[in-house]
């Protein structure tokens, strides 16, 4: 019975490295003192409210910031939401007075351009009680903003 070829015997040396260095960390997760109490007035974990939903990554308000936002985040997150209306009364969050920052309605329909006033002033723009749900849901896409936001 022969030995493994002089050019393969030191290939299982970075295997073994690797399971060491796993068994130590898990080893050393096991033993890591409990973390401090929340600093929270309740002593409670923080609340985290996602507004928009994972909004940095997926365009704001979409289907798929609200899903990647619960599957990522602390089991008790709260999703926010600014609700807005179609002309057939049906709800669907969205972020802003006008569609046309975050969705594709401007290119959809550049015909549907209004002017509202609102508190005072006039808004231009594509606003959702001019459309139906079936309008919108069938033709309309989310899209990232346009405007940044600086503190």
């Amino acid at each position: 019975m022969q030995g493994a070829p002089p050019e393969q015997m030191g290939a299982s040396y970075p295997h073994m490295f690797l399971i060491l260095l796993l068994l130590h960390g898990a080893n050393a997760a096991s033993n890591a003192p409990a973390g401090p109490k929340w600093q929270t007035l309740s002593g409670r974990p923080p609340q985290v409210i996602a507004r928009g939903g994972f909004s940095g990554l997926f365009p704001d308000s979409s289907q798929y910031a609200y899903q990647f936002a619960l599957s990522t985040s602390l089991p008790d997150v709260v999703l926010f939401c600014d609700l807005q209306f179609s002309s057939d009364s049906t709800g669907f969050c969205k972020t802003g007075l006008t569609l046309d920052n975050s969705t594709t309605v401007s290119e959809i329909f550049p015909k549907m351009e209004k002017t509202y006033k609102v508190q005072g002033e006039d808004v231009h723009g594509w606003f959702s009680l001019d459309f139906t749900a079936d309008q919108l849901i069938q033709n309309v896409t989310c899209k990232q903003k346009r405007t940044i936001t600086t503190f």
